[in-house]
């Protein structure tokens, strides 16, 4: 997952609606000569076609026989004219013909109608002109209408931007007990010397935060609190009523001078990781909803310093209410909660009184929160991400990154035509599906609308989180 870009990058293509009109070409026009007797017009002439006819030449097209093809907008050209020997009076677009070389233009502009007998062509761009004769055509910027069938075309506003993926809310709850300063073979390698767990954890994190600052929106928070001592009562439990570091996007710098140095050595407490997800949670109820948030556990030991107790229960007896929170925060709220344990072993507790809970297998305990959390790990035993070393623990928070990371991409606007939308990667492109569950393609945020988001499911969210982006693109018509 490491030196991904993750940007999205959203192509608006548009196939605008040619406009039909004349193209108000032809050069000067001569009279022709009246003829002795009047020529009765066909009888598919409107009340606005002229009547007077010149003799008949078989010779000559018709004008009423021109088809137009439209170049593009506001642009026509004549096909091949039909020769005919009706009458010549004829229905060209845009123009009544009462003889060779004399023309009656009629054209219709918005808020004005004119009739003139100069060959000059008064549709203004945007305006509309109207034609009588065997068929009738109107034509405007977006609606062609004509005797035989109706089409309505809809230009596409013309967007094109780069987008990046939303990026998650994730806050970090990390354990700063005094356990924290054990030492331990950080690299698997017995000939290179330990360093402390803290150590570790903050290389760990500074990685993570100064890798991801672009693509996951961080906060942090410490249980115990910074102000906390090694004594064996409440003030060893103090955790902050509001979190250490507020969820937002840059945010490496400011964690990492909130916590603890790599080489602190006065790290003290106890873990009272109940006090320190209920304000983590608490901040992340105040953030848009609609924006996935989640917290990632890190811990060395088993949860005390619960609510209310004393000493010695409050170091010694387990605090069951992390599972509680944990589960509510998901249920309730749709905050999952990731678990890392930092060399947790398997087996239960002495009764003894060490600072430690008595009688509890921690490994089970964390077990049951990730599980409650929502985001257990594929294992069948092991259900949160257990390291025994820095490596593990880095390719812990590394997994976790890439399931949290967003596969869900936001649009500006809408498009027009929601139902002509593809999502390309990589040239391939990916299937709509209906829904998210076991399926791989893309779909809806809203699948009722409004349409501002698409998010991609199963193997399709894989590749977009290996590729880093995609390309989703919006057509008026199908592709």
């Amino acid at each position: 997952m490491r030196n991904k870009a993750y940007a999205v990058v959203l192509s608006s293509l548009v196939l605008q609606a040619a406009a039909c009109g004349d193209d108000g070409s032809g050069g000067e026009t001569t009279a022709a000569p009246t003829m002795p007797t009047m020529t009765t017009v066909p009888s598919t002439a409107t009340e606005n076609d002229t009547g007077t006819s010149a003799p008949a030449d078989t010779d000559e097209p018709t004008a009423g026989s021109d088809s137009l093809t439209s170049n593009g907008p506001g642009t026509t050209s004549p096909t091949a004219a039909t020769e005919t020997t009706e009458s010549p009076t004829a229905t060209d677009s845009g123009d009544t013909s009462t003889g060779p070389g004399v023309t009656s233009d009629t054209s219709t502009d918005p808020g004005d109608t004119s009739s003139t007998t100069d060959p000059i062509d008064t549709t203004e761009p945007g305006g509309s002109s109207t034609t009588t004769g065997d068929d009738t055509t109107t034509t405007s910027d977006d609606t062609t209408t004509t005797s035989s069938e109706t089409t309505m075309e809809i230009p596409c506003e013309v967007q094109e931007a780069t987008l990046t993926p939303i990026a998650p809310n994730i806050m970090l709850v990390l354990d700063k007990s005094g356990s924290m300063l054990t030492k331990w073979d950080h690299d698997a390698n017995a000939n290179t010397a330990t360093i402390t767990r803290w150590q570790s954890l903050h290389s760990v994190v500074s990685s993570v935060v100064n890798e991801f600052d672009l693509a996951i929106n961080f906060g942090a928070n410490l249980f115990p609190s910074k102000t906390a001592t090694q004594n064996y009562d409440a003030t060893a439990c103090t955790v902050q009523g509001n979190v250490e570091v507020k969820v937002k996007s840059n945010n490496a710098t400011a964690i990492l001078n909130a916590i603890p140095a790599a080489d602190n050595n006065t790290i003290k407490g106890g873990t009272p990781a109940s006090a320190g997800m209920n304000a983590a949670i608490a901040h992340l109820k105040t953030l848009a909803p609609d924006i996935p948030r989640a917290v990632l556990f890190v811990t060395d030991g088993a949860a005390n310093c619960g609510m209310g107790l004393q000493t010695p229960a409050l170091f010694e007896q387990y605090d069951q209410n992390l599972h509680t929170i944990v589960e509510n925060a998901r249920q309730n709220d749709n905050i999952p909660t990731y678990v890392i344990g930092i060399d947790i072993i398997n087996a239960v507790s002495n009764n003894t009184m060490d600072g430690n809970p008595n009688g509890i297998n921690a490994y089970e305990k964390l077990n049951d929160v990730a599980v409650k959390g929502g985001k257990p790990k594929n294992d069948p035993t092991e259900k949160f991400y257990n390291a025994a070393n820095q490596i593990e623990l880095s390719d812990a928070l590394d997994a976790i990154i890439s399931d949290a990371i967003s596969c869900e991409i936001a649009l500006q606007s809408e498009p027009g035509f929601p139902q002509y939308t593809e999502v390309i990667i990589e040239g391939e492109e990916i299937p709509f599906v209906n829904s998210c569950n076991g399926m791989n393609g893309w779909t809806w945020v809203n699948p009722n609308g409004p349409y501002t988001g698409v998010i991609l499911c199963g193997t399709a969210c894989t590749k977009l989180k290996q590729v880093g982006e995609a390309d989703v693109n919006f057509y008026c018509t199908p592709g």
